[in-house]
C-alpha cells in the first residue's frame, strides 16, 4: 500500500515567514498527482489552516474537491473543530462530536485522532477520546488487524523544548494505552513539530514530515526559539507491506533542482555524469 502523509498546511490568504501556503500546498498536491497518483490514502493530519477562519476552510475545500486524492482531513491546534465541521460535514465524528474515526484500509486499519484542544497549542487527548481509542483498538486485536494511527501532536517528548512546550497534556497515559496494545498498533504518524522525525513510542516506530509551508529545525540545544531558514518543505511517501513500513521524505519544491543520472546495467552510475 502506498501512503501519503502531508502536515500542517496552514491554509492563509497571506505569507506566512515568508512562504505562501496556498501556493505550496497547491505545489504539494500537484507534486502528489503528477509523481503518486496511484497512492491508495492520501492524510493531512492536522493544522488545515493558519487561524481557524471559514474563508480559510472554503479555501481549502474548493482544493480538494478539485483534486483527485481525496485526501482524508484531520485538525490540529490552529484550527476551530466548529467551523471544519461546518464546512466538512462529511467528515466522521465521534459520539461526543470530536473529528476522530476508524476507517478500513488494504494495509488494516487507519484510527483518525483529534487531539485539539480550544484555548490552547499544546494536545488533549483525555479519558472520553481514549475511551474511544481504546475500543477501536480492542476491536482491531479481536478482529487480528493491524492499526496504523494517525494524529496531529506528538506522541512523546522530542527533545525540542519549543515542541515540548506544547505536546500531548495526557502523554503519560496515552503512552500507556499504546504500550497495552502494542502487539496491535504498527506505526504512529503525526505533525505538530514542523520537523522531520522519527523514531518510536512504547516500541512502535513513529514518523512526521515538515509543514508543507513553513518547516522549522529542531533546537535540541535549547536556545528557546523555534529556528526557521533555507529548509525545504516536504510530505512523506510511505509504503506499507505485510513485514515491512518504509518512509520517504520528498522536498517537493526542489524537484526542478534535481539531477536524475540513469542507472547501468550493474546498478551503478556513470561518475563523470554525475562530476558534469
Amino acid at each position: 500500500m502506498k501512503l501519503i502523509h502531508i502536515s500542517d498546511i496552514h491554509i492563509h490568504d497571506e505569507q506566512i515567514q515568508g512562504q505562501h501556503p496556498i501556493a505550496n500546498f497547491t505545489a504539494c498536491l500537484a507534486h502528489v498527482e503528477t509523481h503518486h497518483r496511484d497512492a491508495d490514502r492520501v492524510v493531512i493530519s492536522g493544522d488545515l489552516t493558519h487561524h481557524g477562519r471559514r474563508r480559510s476552510y472554503e479555501q481549502l475545500r474548493e482544493i480538494v474537491l478539485a483534486s483527485p486524492l481525496n485526501p482524508r482531513l484531520m485538525i490540529g491546534n490552529h484550527d476551530d473543530r466548529g467551523v471544519f465541521r461546518a464546512v466538512f460535514p462529511d467528515v466522521p465524528v465521534d459520539a461526543n462530536g470530536y473529528v476522530q474515526y476508524a476507517e478500513d484500509t488494504a494495509a488494516g486499519r487507519f484510527l483518525y485522532l483529534d487531539t485539539v484542544e480550544p484555548g490552547t497549542h499544546a494536545g488533549r487527548y483525555g479519558a472520553d477520546r481514549q475511551s474511544w481509542l481504546a475500543g477501536e483498538l480492542l476491536r482491531a486485536r479481536a478482529d487480528g488487524t493491524s492499526v496504523y494511527i494517525f494524529m496531529h501532536h506528538h506522541p512523546c517528548p522530542v527533545g525540542a523544548r519549543s515542541a515540548d512546550m506544547i505536546g500531548l497534556i495526557e502523554g503519560p497515559s496515552f503512552r500507556a494505552l499504546l504500550a497495552e496494545y502494542r502487539d496491535v498498533v504498527r506505526h504512529v504518524f503525526f505533525g505538530h513539530c514542523h520537523f522531520i522525525l522519527s523514531g518510536s513510542v512504547c516500541g512502535i516506530p513513529m514518523s512526521a514530515p515538515r509543514s508543507t509551508n513553513h518547516p522549522n529545525a529542531p533546537d535540541l540545544v535549547d536556545r528557546g526559539a523555534i529556528a526557521i531558514g533555507p529548509l525545504a518543505p516536504s510530505y512523506n511517501v510511505v509504503l506499507i507491506d505485510d513485514d515491512s513500513t518504509v518512509v520517504h521524505t520528498i522536498d517537493f519544491l526542489l524537484e526542478s533542482q534535481i539531477q536524475w543520472i540513469p542507472i547501468q546495467d550493474d546498478g551503478w552510475i556513470d561518475e563523470g555524469t554525475a562530476a558534469g
